[in-house]
C-alpha cells in the first residue's frame, strides 16, 4: 500500500511528539508513557470485551488484531530511535568556525559512493556563489568511483560552475598532490582569476589532505573540513554537519611562484 507525502508528514510530526516519551533516557517519561501505554491496552480490551462479549470469536479477534498492530508499533518506536540518533549525530559548526562561501573551491574526490563532496559544493552554492571548482581526481577514482565523479562534474554543469579536473598519478604521493594543488591555486590567482579560492581537504586520502593543506598555506589560501557523520557503509550521513568547518595555521607561508 503506498503511503502519500502527507501521511509521511503526519507520521514524522507524530514521531517529533512521541520522541520525547519513548527516551530511555528520560525515565520519568518513558515510565509514565509505559503506564500510559498499558492503560489504553487494558481499556481497549475490556471496551472490545463488554460490545462482543468474551466469546472465542472475540479473543481470536483480538489476538490476531494484536499480532497485526505489533509490528507496526515496532516499526513506529524504530523510527523514532532513529531520527533521535541521527539527531543526536548532528554536528553544529558555529558560526564563528565556518567558512564563508568562496566563488573557487579546490576539491578532492574521494572512493566513497556518497560522500561528503556534494555536501560540500552545496554549501558553497548559496545565490550561485561557487565559479569555478578544481577536481584532484586519483586513478582510483578513475577506475572504481567513475560514475560518482560524472555525477560530481554533471550537478557543477548544471549550475553553472567551470569545472577544471586536475589527475593525479598517485594518491600516496604527497609531491603529487602538493603539485596538483599548486596548479590548481596557481590558475585561480593567475589566469582564471577565480577568488576568493579554498580548499577542502576532506576527501582522498590523508596524504592527499596533507599535500593540499601544505599547497594552501603556501598560497595563503582559505582551507576546509567537512566534519560530517559516517554510517557502518562509510557513507555520510546526509546533513550530518551544519557546515564546513575552516582551519586556521599558526604561521603563513609565502607565495610561489
Amino acid at each position: 500500500m503506498l503511503i502519500s507525502l502527507e501521511d509521511n508528514v503526519k507520521l514524522g510530526r507524530l514521531g517529533d511528539f512521541l520522541a520525547p516519551f519513548l527516551d530511555s533516557r528520560a525515565p520519568a517519561l518513558f515510565i509514565v508513557a509505559s503506564l500510559v501505554l498499558s492503560m489504553l491496552g487494558n481499556a481497549l480490551y475490556e471496551l472490545v470485551l463488554l460490545m462482543f462479549g468474551a466469546q472465542p470469536t472475540t479473543l481470536i479477534g483480538i489476538i490476531v488484531g494484536s499480532a497485526l498492530i505489533f509490528p507496526f508499533l515496532v516499526w513506529g518506536v524504530r523510527r523514532v530511535i532513529e531520527g533521535n540518533a541521527r539527531k543526536m549525530q548532528t554536528i553544529d559548526v558555529i558560526p564563528a568556525e565556518r567558512i564563508e562561501p568562496h566563488s573557487a573551491l579546490v576539491l578532492p574526490v574521494g572512493l566513497r559512493p556518497h560522500g561528503p563532496e556534494r555536501a560540500i559544493l552545496e554549501w558553497h552554492q548559496p545565490g550561485r556563489a561557487l565559479r569555478h571548482c578544481w577536481l584532484i581526481v586519483s586513478p582510483q577514482v578513475r577506475r572504481d568511483a567513475r560514475s560518482k565523479l560524472s555525477d560530481l562534474t554533471q550537478w557543477l554543469i548544471e549550475n553553472n560552475v567551470d569545472v577544471h579536473t586536475i589527475d593525479i598519478a598517485d594518491a600516496t604521493s604527497l609531491d603529487e598532490t602538493f603539485r596538483a594543488t599548486m596548479q590548481a591555486l596557481r590558475e585561480a590567482h593567475g589566469p582564471v582569476q577565480a577568488l576568493p579560492v579554498a580548499v577542502d581537504i576532506t576527501g582522498g586520502t590523508a596524504v592527499m589532505s596533507v599535500g593540499m593543506a601544505l599547497a594552501a598555506r603556501n598560497w595563503d589560501t582559505s582551507v576546509q573540513y567537512y566534519p560530517a557523520v559516517y554510517n557502518k557503509e562509510g557513507n555520510v550521513i546526509i546533513n550530518s554537519a551544519t557546515a564546513p568547518k575552516q582551519i586556521r595555521f599558526a604561521g603563513i607561508g609565502k607565495v610561489a611562484p
